[in-house]
């Protein structure tokens, strides 16, 4: 048998495509059935048919989310509904992670922790209220991990908010609502512990190039380019020797007299890409297609080109934008309102594909902090301040295995660039992280997404064979980089 998935598509039933988004990330092996399959594991979304009990007893293995009172014909230990603000993921080195979501409760043994009184005090010794966000069943053979949580949906949800941007720092921004790298990476190694128990290796490609450990990236969004801000990057990165992506605001630099020659000047050896005409987030799909209209003539009239990589103005994305920039040939959006510290992934809607390829980036950036002092009376932050919060910031997603992606305007972050930007691409390369930039890497993620193998097991040993692939491409098996 073949170790990949089956993703049940019902006919008549409500389907987020959440663990097609998430298989596809992995670039995992995975089909989308509307019936049954004899693939070792299935993935199920709130729904679970009649054969799917015969096919776990049979020795299956079923992953099932967002499972509900009636969801199953067995007692599932089903105890009620509630909304809750945090799942605790603790058990599988998550930590909290942010869900504001409503949810169906069960009890019983499994992994994570939800609790229906958050804050309350415990007494007498007693935790009332506590449950597990995962539940284990065995049938027959076969095993069901099941949660009353919607994972695989939340992954498709839009909305953002003012709220911490991490575990490690006290720092908030306006960023997705939810925390999406967490659910995705807890949703992850549910799948590998499901393959597992069905008695298979859990396959999927590195996440960044050569098998390189991790991947340090960083975007200036171009509000304004003032220039000893420009100026200032521009030395830091030409001394790191790595490329920063500018992405270019219309309306916010459009009245620059010197902008085409900072244009210029930037593309000597860095990057250009589009912030889009008007800095603030357009509802529509017309509204979306026109801004992009918009930018690009104005650029064609600078004679200016540009990659075709995109930043959300204000880092607000929308269902409407991504059909909006897959409509005008886009290869990438970088934001924090979609998604924050994630891996970059194909986002989905409704079942269905939509827009360009997705790279979230971290929501700490130096202006924010520095506004903030400002309206708080206090002192600019210090560039020792700044160097150690990113070094707290790279430390805590290399043990959580986020990849290194910042960003900043250059005139906050040029203030402290030439001696605290090359500090910091130093710090990432002695941790093993490999240079890169947002366009560079947003293509190798498209590349990686066109290669095409499979696998199945012969005699007991796993058989490989590679369809289409590249050389900067590498297999994991059960999360572990294999040689070239």
């Amino acid at each position: 048998m073949r170790p990949a998935f089956s993703i049940f598509k019902p006919q008549d039933h409500d389907y987020s495509g959440g663990f097609e988004q998430l298989l596809r990330q992995e670039k995992a092996l995975y089909e989308v059935k509307t019936g049954r399959s004899e693939l070792p594991v299935t993935c199920f979304e709130g729904i679970f048919p009649d054969w799917a009990y015969d096919y776990v007893k049979d020795g299956g293995v079923a992953v099932v989310s967002g499972a509900q009172k009636k969801t199953f014909s067995f007692d599932a230990g089903f105890v009620t509904r509630a909304a809750v603000e945090y799942i605790d993921l603790s058990d599988l080195s998550l930590g909290k992670a942010r869900i504001c979501s409503g949810i169906s409760v069960f009890e019983g043994s499994g992994k994570g922790e939800l609790t229906l009184h958050e804050n309350r005090t415990l007494k007498y010794g007693q935790r009332p209220g506590f449950y597990p966000v995962f539940l284990e069943k065995k049938l027959g053979k076969g095993t069901i991990f099941y949660s009353g949580v919607k994972m695989a949906e939340l992954l498709t949800y839009e909305g953002s908010d003012l709220r911490e941007t991490s575990d490690v720092l006290d720092f908030d921004e306006r960023i997705c609502s939810i925390d999406k790298a967490k659910i995705s990476a807890a949703l992850k190694k549910i799948l590998m512990h499901a393959m597992h128990k069905a008695g298979y290796p859990y396959l999927s490609l590195a996440y960044y190039p050569d098998g390189a450990k991790n991947i340090f990236a960083y975007s200036i969004d171009g509000d304004g380019l003032l220039s000893e801000g420009v100026d200032d990057l521009l030395e830091a990165s030409k001394k790191t020797e790595t490329k920063l992506v500018f992405y270019i605001s219309k309306q916010l630099c459009e009245d620059d007299p010197d902008l085409k020659e900072k244009l210029c000047k930037i593309k000597k050896r860095d990057i250009l890409a589009s912030h889009g005409a008007v800095h603030n987030a357009k509802d529509g799909y017309e509204e979306n297609l026109k801004d992009l209209e918009i930018f690009d003539q104005w650029m064609k009239e600078l004679g200016v080109s540009y990659e075709k990589s995109y930043a959300s103005p204000r880092g607000m994305y929308c269902e409407d934008l991504g059909r909006a920039l897959k409509e005008k040939g886009y290869l990438h959006s970088r934001d924090f309102g979609f998604a924050v510290d994630d891996h970059p992934y194909f986002p989905i809607c409704e079942g269905e594909w939509n827009g360009p390829l997705q790279i979230p980036c971290d929501g700490f950036n130096i202006c924010r902090w520095m506004l903030k002092n400002k309206e708080e009376g206090r002192t600019m932050p210090s560039e020792e301040e700044v160097y150690a919060s990113y070094v707290k910031q790279i430390d805590y997603k290399l043990k959580m295995d986020q990849p290194l992606l910042f960003f900043c305007h250059p005139q906050y972050f040029g203030l402290y660039a030439k001696t605290v930007y090359p500090k910091i691409v130093e710090y990432a390369v002695s941790k093993g992280a490999m240079l890169s930039d947002y366009v560079s890497y947003g293509n190798y993620w498209i590349r990686r997404d066109q290669c095409c193998y499979d696998a199945k097991i012969v005699d007991g040993k796993l058989k490989i064979e590679t369809l289409k692939w590249e050389d900067d491409i590498r297999l994991c098996i059960d999360g572990v980089i294999q040689e070239k």
